[in-house]
């Protein structure tokens, strides 16, 4: 019997709706640091490099980016370094979403939904390959190896019922994550949705 804890207090939320926004986000290593902001923790530019196998002055021009469109927000609480230098970057919100209903009317907005999309199935498709790199070097238990995996499934739904199946399962997503509570074998599970119709040219 899975114990399952409390629902967790509301995430805060950046929806993209503008082209401008949809495009500044349209890019792999922004989407991994802005991530790792939200994931790992606060950071300053030589800590995101070492994280994620980049270099500090390739991770300080993203970070102004993702800057300039409030992705991120300067977290000076943190300190500025022995030198003063140091600026430390934090996470403006907890999750970020954007989907096909971005004004249409608006130049590029199907181009940009792509782009967006492409970054992130490469973020995803790294994600993926990172673990079976560490399963082929045993780093993870047969527990966790017979827990995680993927798969699909072909239903049929009207937009309605849809709508409400991807808000159920987010509903089901929230209730098993551990949050904060301690756990000794749990660890960081990225869980990713897909729903999308499929029609057969004719």
């Amino acid at each position: 019997m899975i114990n399952l804890r409390r629902m967790p207090p509301p995430r805060t939320e950046l929806r993209l709706t503008e082209v401008e926004t949809l495009r500044a986000m349209a890019h792999p290593l922004r989407m991994r640091i802005l991530g790792s902001l939200r994931v790992d923790g606060p950071a300053t530019s030589a800590t995101l490099a070492r994280r994620l196998g980049t270099d500090s002055g390739q991770t300080s021009h993203h970070l102004r980016l993702l800057a300039r469109y409030g992705f991120i927000t300067e977290a000076p609480e943190l300190g500025k370094g022995p030198r003063g230098r140091e600026r430390w970057w934090k996470a403006a919100s907890d999750t970020t979403r954007w989907s096909d209903t971005v004004d249409g009317q608006q130049a590029g907005a199907a181009a940009a939904i792509r782009a967006i999309e492409n970054a992130a199935y490469r973020v995803w498709d790294d994600l993926v390959d990172t673990y079976r790199d560490q399963v082929e070097r045993d780093e993870w238990s047969p527990r966790w190896r017979a827990a995680a995996g993927s798969g699909d499934t072909v239903v049929r739904l009207d937009p309605e019922r849809l709508t409400a199946l991807r808000e159920e399962l987010d509903a089901v997503i929230d209730r098993y994550d551990l949050g904060e509570t301690p756990a000794d074998d749990a660890e960081t599970v990225v869980v990713v949705l897909q729903a999308y119709p499929r029609r057969v040219p004719r």
